[in-house]
């Protein structure tokens, strides 16, 4: 009886003790980290298995983005990023493979190098421009340049993307550069891609696609705007909405799918190779597991082959950056830009330098009073929209008080009393003496005036 008493007491602490842990792994799992300045949105890269929410739109120009490999949960809450500039790859590396399923080490460059186990939505990227030139294996893409085991739902994108390389296999996506076992959900892209491969000998597996380059992603419900160009010396694997869909990882027998989205553009591409593929279609350029639903999908889409292939191919040939601005002022509904048009050719233009939503906000609530360490919050409606915006006030200066001035009073100095000298009375001996002398003086002088009267009268006698 008593084993079984204790038995149960066991028990029931062991389930007390897990509930207690549940809740509490509960609520720190459920609070999101809120992201209101360019700063917050750093710090992200210090914590990357969290969850974020951006409470801002945000704008990062003149600051070089590193791309950060995540783990966690990005909730755009329908805000934007505006000009991100990516130039290099994340730290991670990871295991890709082509159509005949040879491996490549490959890095990968993004807003996020690496997605894993993670999920982007609600977010906007405006003006995004990733440049990356590298020589080894690299995939590029907006939102990730490699994602596994990841959804992204409800985006939208708005950029270019390049990739100058010298390697055996790279490629560009609009959204996501290479993945698998995830999808891309009610989410636009309108890119431009560029896509150069700089090593004319040796042959390349080259991807290119408005959603995504190569692997195995479920779509549904997007809509993909491509301007593509696409220069290589090895085997082109392009598509308006993915360039190879491959089953990725290896291993995994699922049927994928790709429904309800609409794909509109051009690829313009050439591949400089005798043994030539060439593959480039609206939707799959080329594909490699045909388990997969296809359904409610569209396009308007041209498949632009070029057989020069001595200079590489640009939306842009124009030299000497004789471009006229017209600036585009933003509202309160819009984001503002800047028009750059070609003077040389009057042709070609594009939207750049865009500006935050100008909102017309009333009196500010505070929300957290600033300090001398810590910035403070405040919150503000806009008058005409009604979107809330959080501006953050700065750091509290400390005043230093100096001590005040001890003035003493003046002091007015009295006039100096000089005491009063009475005269001396002299002694009746001090008289004697003086009168003495002075009558000895005259008697000298009488008789030196004597002598010099007789010799006179002697020297007259002569």
């Amino acid at each position: 009886m008593k084993k079984n008493f204790k038995l149960l007491l066991t028990t029931m602490a062991f389930f007390v003790l897990a509930f207690m842990s549940f809740r509490i792994s509960a609520k720190a799992d459920g609070e999101a980290i809120n992201i209101y300045t360019v700063d917050d949105l750093l710090a992200v890269s210090e914590n990357t298995n969290a969850d974020y929410i951006l409470m801002n739109d945000i704008d990062m120009a003149g600051i070089e983005w590193t791309p950060i490999d995540f783990t966690g949960n990005f909730d755009g809450n329908n805000h934007a990023i505006l000009n991100l500039s990516v130039k290099s790859t994340s730290t991670e590396i990871r295991t890709t493979y082509d159509g005949n399923y040879k491996t490549y080490d490959t890095c990968f460059a993004g807003l996020f190098g690496v997605l894993e186990n993670a999920t982007i939505k609600n977010l906007t990227l405006k003006g995004i421009n990733v440049t990356v030139n590298k020589e080894e294996p690299c995939f590029i893409g907006s939102i990730a340049g490699f994602s596994e085991k990841s959804s992204i739902e409800n985006c939208s994108i708005d950029g270019t993307l390049r990739l100058d390389v010298s390697a055996k296999m790279f490629g560009v996506g609009g959204i996501v550069g290479y993945g698998g076992d995830g999808s891309i959900t009610s989410t636009n892209a309108d890119v431009t891609l560029i896509c150069i491969d700089h090593d004319k000998e040796n042959r390349d597996e080259q991807f290119m696609g408005g959603g995504y380059s190569a692997g195995y992603l479920d779509v549904d419900k997007c809509f993909i705007k491509i301007d593509g160009y696409d220069s290589d010396h090895g085997y082109v694997h392009d598509g308006g909405l993915v360039g190879m869909y491959i089953l990725y990882p290896l291993g995994n027998n699922y049927a994928g799918y790709i429904n309800n989205t609409r794909v509109e553009g051009m690829i313009t591409f050439f591949e400089d190779n005798t043994d030539r593929r060439a593959y480039c279609k609206d939707f799959i350029g080329e594909v490699m597991n045909w388990t997969y639903e296809y359904v409610g999908n569209s396009s308007d889409f041209t498949r632009n082959e070029i057989k020069d292939y001595s200079k590489d191919l640009l939306p842009h040939y124009c030299e000497g950056g004789n471009f006229s601005k017209e600036v585009i002022e933003s509202t309160c509904d819009e984001f503002g830009y800047t028009v750059y048009k070609c003077n040389d050719c009057n042709e070609y233009s594009y939207k750049a330098d865009y500006t935050l939503k100008n909102h017309k906000l009333g009196e500010l609530s505070v929300i957290e009073e600033a300090t001398t360490e810590k910035e403070g919050l405040s919150k503000g409606v806009c008058s005409d929209c009604g979107a809330e915006v959080y501006v953050i006030t700065p750091v509290v200066e400390e005043i230093i008080e100096e001590p005040e001035e001890i003035v003493e009073p003046d002091i007015v100095s009295e006039p100096e009393t000089v005491p009063e000298t009475k005269p001396v009375k002299e002694e009746e001996g001090d008289t004697l003496l003086k009168v003495f002398l002075i009558g000895g003086l005259v008697i000298c002088i009488g008789l030196v005036a004597a002598i010099a009267v007789v010799l006179f009268r002697g020297r007259k006698k002569r």
